[in-house]
């Protein structure tokens, strides 16, 4: 196995039915782990020594629960093929377009598509002049001056 990289469980490529079986599981878990609980505490407080055993299958149960829990609502065990996917900013990077307002203060604006994105740019650039997207801030895009428009840009990402 050299080269490759391990192979976890993701819950995005089990069948269906599994996760919802352990998420059902880890919605009631709880429930027995707290009558096991009580059932243990209630014997040991009437000198019974094996309500031990119920307390320790309410604290498995808990310890089960957890890392179902843990298990399913990890990020990374359900990543995303394309990560991108809910970060407009982050789809824009390396697109050339026009501002469509001046940068002034290291602010401007440009169209990409049909949305208008607020800018950034260290350097104050007039309306009209090519830029291209290198990063983004939330809603913000940052970006260079595109002094040669379009040359050796990526024709599918132009405008």
């Amino acid at each position: 196995m050299s080269g490759q990289k391990p192979r976890h469980a993701n819950p995005s490529r089990l069948p269906h039915e599994l996760v919802w079986a352990l998420a059902t599981l880890s919605l009631v878990l709880p429930f027995f782990a707290i009558a096991a609980g009580a059932v243990g505490a209630w014997h040991l407080l009437h000198g019974d020594a094996g309500g031990w055993w119920w307390v320790a299958g309410g604290i498995s149960g808990f310890a089960l629960d957890l890392v179902i829990d843990l298990w399913l609502a990890n990020p990374h065990t359900s990543a995303s093929e394309d990560p991108d996917l809910n970060c407009r900013g982050a789809q824009c990077i390396g697109r050339i377009a026009e501002l469509i307002e001046p940068v002034e203060g290291g602010r401007g604006k440009v169209r990409l598509g049909d949305t208008v994105w607020t800018v950034a740019c260290a350097e104050d650039l007039p309306a009209g002049a090519m830029v291209r997207v290198t990063g983004s801030d939330g809603a913000v895009l940052r970006v260079t001056h595109q002094r040669h428009s379009r040359v050796g840009g990526n024709p599918s990402k132009a405008l």
